[in-house]
């Protein structure tokens, strides 16, 4: 049974923990995936941004389609925390020497080693074929080598199996660009900020794109 005073007090430890590990131990102990759901659109804003917050930590992909509408809510905070839980949940294979593998690629990402990280999302993705975001970001190393095609590939793998990835729809966006296609590249991002309206950079890229073609029409 939902207990929501319950919950209010949590929430207010939730934002005083900083051991991630221990936090997701005392949340999973007390409250099941479908109460955190419940709490996502308490009208406490306190309590909904804690929820999405809990979610990123012990939720699975079944909460996506839930987290995905939560980005439109009103409350900036909470819209914010869902998009954190979104990729949280999303860097999550449920294999711990994938997810190991992942998070050594993101380090090589950060660190500019891009070949270095195509290797391990490739590992990635041989050992778990369906996980979307060792196709995201490999598409991103991609990217960042200007290899064009295969990062564009890549995106267009990780919406085929996360068809909910704002982050790759926007990347797919970028790419377009690069090659000149400003069609499809506005088309991208307009998906990508259907699905997630606190994409400010894309809307501004948007805007920019869409002045560039007034100019050119005049």
């Amino acid at each position: 049974m939902v207990v929501r005073n319950g919950f209010s007090e949590l929430a207010a430890q939730m934002f005083n923990e900083s051991d991630d590990v221990s936090l997701k131990n005392l949340i999973s102990s007390k409250y099941s995936e479908n109460d955190l759901l419940t709490y996502l659109l308490d009208d406490d804003p306190l309590v909904a941004r804690a929820a999405a917050t809990a979610l990123g930590l012990i939720g699975s992909m079944e909460s996506v389609p839930a987290l995905v509408k939560n980005l439109k809510n009103r409350d900036v905070r909470a819209s914010f925390n869902t998009e954190m839980a979104l990729w949280s949940i999303w860097s999550r294979s449920g294999q711990t020497t994938v997810d190991r593998l992942l998070n050594i690629g993101k380090r090589s990402l950060k660190n500019e080693k891009f070949n270095e990280a195509v290797e391990l999302f490739s590992k990635v993705i041989e050992m778990e074929p369906s996980f979307a975001e060792g196709y995201n970001q490999r598409a991103i190393a991609y990217f960042m080598l200007e290899d064009w095609d295969n990062s564009l590939t890549d995106c267009l793998q990780t919406i085929g199996l996360n068809p909910h990835h704002f982050g790759a729809y926007a990347g797919m966006g970028h790419v377009y660009l690069r090659l000149g296609k400003i069609d499809e590249a506005v088309d991208a991002y307009r998906i990508a900020l259907a699905i997630n309206p606190n994409l400010i950079s894309i809307a501004e890229t948007l805007i920019r794109l869409g002045r560039v073609s007034e100019e050119e029409e005049e």
